[in-house]
Parts: C-alpha cells; structure tokens; sequence
C-alpha cells in the first residue's frame, strides 16, 4: 500500500511527524502573520492621528512600531525558511529509508533462493521485521525504570529515532548477507552490496542534515518567540501599551481607539 506523505512533512508508519512539525504545533504557528497583520494594520491606523496630540513615548512613535514590524517580520520569515529547509531533507531522508523494507525483503528472498539455509534466511528475515518496527521495544533510554534511562534522549523525536535505527538495522542486515557465501551469487544491480551500503550512507547523510535542519528551526522559532511574546518591549506588548495611550488620551469612546480596540494581539502559552 502506498504510504503518504502530508503537507509535504514527514510521516512513517504510526510514529507522529518530528517534534518541529506536529500538528499541534502547526496551529500554534498560525497565530505569528495574525500577530503581523495585526500590528501593521495598527501603525496604518496610528498614522491618521494627531500625533502632537497622541506625543507618543519614543517606543511607541510611529517610526518605532514600524521598526519594531520589520524586525519581527524578519524574524517570522528566517522561520518560514527554516521550515522549508527541514521539510525538505527531511522529506529526501524518508524517501531514501522508505526504500529499504522492499530491498532487505528482496534481498532476503535471494539468498534463501540461492541455496542459503532456512535457519540462515529466517535470520536475515528478523531484520526485515525490525526493519519494519514490527514487536521493536522502547528503547532502554527512553524507559524511567531501565538503569539506562537518559532524560535528554526524551527530547528527540519518535521521527528522528525510528529513522537512525531503520538505518542502523539495514547496515546490520548488509552485514549479515556479506557473510553469507550464497549472496555473492547476487548479480542484480540495486541489490549488491556496494549499491545498497552507498543508499544506506546517502540516507545516514540526509538523516544528519534533517537533525541540523530541524535544531535550525527550533533555534529561529525561539528568536522569533522572543521577539513577538518574551522579551521587553515585545510586539504584543508594545501593542497593548499603545492602545492604552490612545485610550488615555482620546478617550475610551473615542473613534480613534474604537478604530484600534478590534485589533487582536494573543500570547500563546509556550
């Protein structure tokens, strides 16, 4: 059955998409261009107030909020880059590891049709069923009562995990047909064993630039965060102090707070 592949991020078997693409937080990720076009819309409506009046603080000057826009815009665009840039090699990865259950039961197919014992090929069979996760075990790093459990290991993904260890069975299983003299009678192309250790080393590539890519994105969503939600003078609260001036100054029945009081500016908890 053909597996898919959804919004272009990756899926395999039942395990949820790595930690910087889950659903949940694709939601979460919605809320920073509602933030934007909020704020710009802000500063528009700013500029058609008596500024003599309003004799804003130096923060909240016109000038300042569209500074305050660009930098946060910035920031919001290094994330939509990072996005792309892990979603693609994460993507290549999964199209390279996908391949290997078809190759290993290939393989495994030819060595016991080339005269290779049945306890020999039921061997070679338990790789393909590790391959496949199929009766695989939490790893002891990940169980609180294996003596060893390692609390930072909790804080890689299922993705990144199930993929580094379909990588490391598949070089186990190369390993064990390059011992077996039956699978030197091998001569299909795509199942030799130099073929196969070259797919298995561009995949342990791809894997190797997925993890950059995604601690990338992890490091730019943080820096965006900052500057929309955490640090002083963030752009949430820069735009609730701003409201409050127009209010304190123009009156809270006032067209031009009534102008500015409809725009939404909501901290996620993080």
């Amino acid at each position: 059955m053909k597996k898919t592949i959804k919004n272009t991020a990756v899926t395999e078997n039942k395990n949820e998409m790595p930690a910087p693409e889950k659903k949940t937080r694709r939601r979460y990720e919605s809320g920073h261009p509602k933030t934007l076009e909020a704020f710009a819309r802000m500063i528009a409506a700013g500029g058609q107030f008596d500024q003599a009046r309003l004799n804003p603080p130096p923060d909240l000057t016109l000038d300042a909020l569209e500074h305050a826009y660009a930098q946060a815009l910035a920031l919001q665009t290094a994330v939509w880059s990072a996005r792309a840039d892990f979603r693609t090699a994460a993507l290549e990865r999964q199209m390279l590891v996908d391949r290997f259950d078809s190759l290993a039961t290939q393989a495994v197919g030819q060595l016991f049709g080339r005269g290779a014992s049945l306890e020999t090929a039921e061997d070679a069979r338990g790789y393909v069923r590790k391959l496949r996760g199929t009766g695989s075990k939490p790893a002891a790093s990940q169980n609180p009562s294996s003596p060893n459990f390692d609390p930072s290991a909790r804080n890689i993904s299922t993705t990144q995990r199930s993929n580094a260890a379909r990588i490391a069975t598949f070089l186990e299983l190369l390993d064990f047909l390059e011992a077996q003299s039956a699978y030197a009678m091998v001569t299909q192309p795509e199942l030799l064993i130099p073929n196969l250790r070259s797919l298995a080393a561009e995949a342990q590539s791809k894997h190797g630039v997925s993890i950059t890519s995604a601690a990338a994105l992890t490091r730019h969503r943080y820096e965006r965060n900052k500057r929309f939600y955490l640090e002083p003078n963030n752009l949430c609260d820069l735009a609730a102090r701003y409201k409050e001036l127009v209010k304190g100054v123009f009156g809270a029945r006032s067209p031009e707070f009534k102008t500015i009081r409809s725009f939404r500016f909501r901290k996620p908890k993080l």
